[in-house]
């Protein structure tokens, strides 16, 4: 998660993987947290309290908030369980606009990280010269393409409204999950539809 403030862009992020953790937050021991230089945190703990905290302790005067860019898509319905997502939801809560960058990935690609940062300067260039409303953030996913092809559309879309695969196969006692993306089911022109089609999807999330 990256906070920008009037002078300098700050860094605040787990200091572990939480993909999955949804909006959790530690409310019952002590949140480690390791400053590795002045605008970079680590903090022991979920997005949502990277988030809690950078905004109301670690830095004053923060005016944006932007979260990812989110190795794998939070499309449709990952946008809870979506710890990329919550941190987005958590600024938005203290009246902070709000940007979740998410990345489809293909098993069988390799992703190209640099052109995902163009494609995010491209979205930010977009966004920033709209106001947000009260209550509403973005969420923004990239298709996974292969080198080589034409750059993708910036489609402004809804979320798609399937559930979240089920996907499972049985192991012993239990059950892991096997869901792919790319098998993904949606509503025509949502999200999951550009986002797998090979564009870049924009949806609102509205809070209140």
């Amino acid at each position: 998660m990256s906070q920008v403030t009037t002078d300098l862009i700050v860094v605040v992020a787990p200091k572990h993987h939480q993909s999955g953790c949804g909006h959790q937050v530690n409310i019952r021991t002590v949140i480690p947290v390791e400053w590795r230089s002045q605008t970079e945190v680590s903090v022991d703990s979920t997005p949502a309290d990277c988030v809690r905290l950078g905004v109301n302790y670690l830095y004053d005067d923060i005016h944006f908030v932007v979260s990812g860019i989110n190795a794998g898509c939070n499309i449709g319905s990952d946008i809870y369980p979506s710890g990329t997502i919550a941190a987005a939801r958590e600024a938005t809560i203290h009246r902070l606009p709000a940007i979740a960058f998410s990345h489809f990935r293909r098993t069988d690609w390799e992703l190209d990280w640099e052109r995902g940062k163009q494609w995010a300067v491209r979205v930010l260039h977009k966004l920033l010269a709209q106001q947000p409303e009260p209550g509403i953030f973005w969420t923004v996913n990239f298709p996974h393409l292969e080198s080589g092809t034409p750059e993708p559309e910036i489609i402004f879309c809804s979320l798609c409204t399937y559930p979240l695969l089920t996907e499972f196969v049985k192991q012993g006692d239990g059950y892991l999950y096997v869901g792919n993306d790319i098998n993904r089911k949606s509503d025509s022109g949502t999200d999951v539809d550009v986002c797998l089609s090979g564009n870049i999807a924009i949806a609102k999330i509205s809070l209140w």
